[in-house]
Parts: structure tokens; C-alpha cells; sequence
């Protein structure tokens, strides 16, 4: 009996089987990727929050920044108008440091010719001044005889107009004296370096002897102050 020797093929294996899922496993994965779904959620809402305030921030900086350069620049453009209008009233000034035509109205031989334009146009109603120099200065050359002078009351730094134009200021007089004097007296008021113009005039009397009240404006130009200011921009 011829016995041959056959190859024993191994049995395939049976595939394992895959574990199934009961009904609480599958709660604990749903649960499971219920929480990396919020905390995704969580991370993108704290990451686009933060973007949206440093863009918000950024934009701050870059218009506050914008505030600064326009008004540095505004500041410069108005410093250089400034030095440009300063130099050209330095020329004006010292052109009238020469001026002979000031130089011959001068009071006093001993001011300055810049004086005759402040005797011309005070930067302030100084009605004391004005009454003085009416009384030794102009109506005295004439000789007539001075009754009463009336000036306006004085008023303080914080009831002078604020303008560039000259202010007017009403005065009046009253004197006395021949027809040729009171006639004297009113070419006197006409050379007077202070402009005044004489508004009405009352006369009563004879060519010997008058009686003339004279009604009359004049000016004066407040000053200017020129002051350095600092301003913060926010």
C-alpha cells in the first residue's frame, strides 16, 4: 500500500469580530465629540474676538496718530506764516525809525520817532491823557480860556473791544476867548498829530468875547497780544 505524503493546508482564520457598540458607548463618544466641538467653538470665538480688538485698537492708534501729523503740520504752516509776518513787520517798524516826517511831529526831542505813532493812536482809551493834552497841549497855544473838558470814563482790560479797527471816542470842551482865538484854536485841532474831527460846535457871544462848546471824536487802536498756546489732542 503506497501512501503518499499530501501538504496539510492550514485552515483560513475566521475574521474577529468587530465589537459592537452598545447604546452607552455610543452616548460617551456623541458626548465626547459634543465637547471638542464647543471647546473648537470656544477657541474661534476667542480668536476672532481678539482679532477684532487688536484691528479696533490698531485703528485707534493709526487715527489718533493721523490727529497728531495734521495738527503738527497745521502748527508748522502757522509758525512759518508767523516768522514771515514778524520779519516783514520788523522792515515796517524800522522803515519808520527813519521816517523824518514822524521825526518833525515829535513832542519831545528826546523820544523815539516810533512814540509820535502811539501819540498819534494810543493802544488804549486813556481818557486822563487825553483830558491833559487837550488842556496843556492844544487848547493852551491858542489862549483862549478852558471852562470844562469832558472825557469818557476809563473802563478796563475786559470792556475793550475785540477788533482791529480803530475805536472811536466821543469828548467835549467848552471855552472862551476873542473870535481870532476860538478861530486859532480850531486850525490848532486840525495839525494835531491825534486825529479828532469836531462833530458839532456851539457859539454864543461877540467877535470880542465867545463862548464856543465844541463836540468831537477821536481814536484809539487796542493792542494785541501774541501768546504761545499748547493744545493736546485726545
Amino acid at each position: 500500500m503506497a501512501s503518499a505524503a499530501k501538504d496539510q493546508v492550514p485552515a483560513p482564520a475566521k475574521p474577529e469580530a468587530v465589537p459592537r457598540l452598545t447604546g452607552l458607548k455610543k452616548r460617551q463618544q456623541i458626548e465626547l465629540a459634543g465637547r471638542y466641538m464647543f471647546i473648537w467653538v470656544v477657541a474661534a470665538a476667542v480668536a476672532v474676538s481678539f482679532c477684532l480688538a487688536t484691528g479696533q485698537f490698531l485703528f485707534s492708534k493709526w487715527e489718533y496718530t493721523n490727529r497728531v501729523l495734521n495738527a503738527k503740520y497745521k502748527a508748522s504752516d502757522t509758525l512759518g506764516k508767523n516768522i514771515t509776518a514778524a520779519n516783514e513787520l520788523k522792515k515796517q517798524v524800522d522803515a519808520l525809525v527813519a521816517n523824518a516826517d514822524l521825526a518833525s511831529v515829535k513832542t519831545n526831542p528826546d523820544d523815539s520817532t516810533t512814540k509820535s505813532v502811539l501819540d498819534a493812536l494810543p493802544i488804549k482809551n486813556d481818557s486822563a491823557a487825553l483830558a491833559t493834552s487837550l488842556q496843556q497841549a492844544i487848547l493852551s497855544r491858542s489862549g483862549v480860556t478852558v471852562e470844562s473838558i469832558s472825557v469818557p470814563a476809563e473802563v478796563g482790560d475786559e470792556g475793550v473791544p475785540n477788533t482791529f479797527e480803530p475805536v472811536e471816542v466821543q469828548f467835549s470842551f467848552v471855552v472862551s476867548g476873542s473870535y481870532d482865538k476860538i478861530r486859532t484854536l480850531t486850525r490848532d485841532l486840525e495839525r494835531t498829530i491825534r486825529p479828532i474831527k469836531v462833530t458839532s460846535v456851539t457859539m454864543n457871544g461877540n467877535d470880542a468875547s465867545l463862548r464856543a462848546n465844541f463836540d468831537a471824536v477821536t481814536y484809539y487802536q487796542p493792542a494785541k497780544s501774541v501768546n504761545a498756546t499748547q493744545e493736546t489732542i485726545k
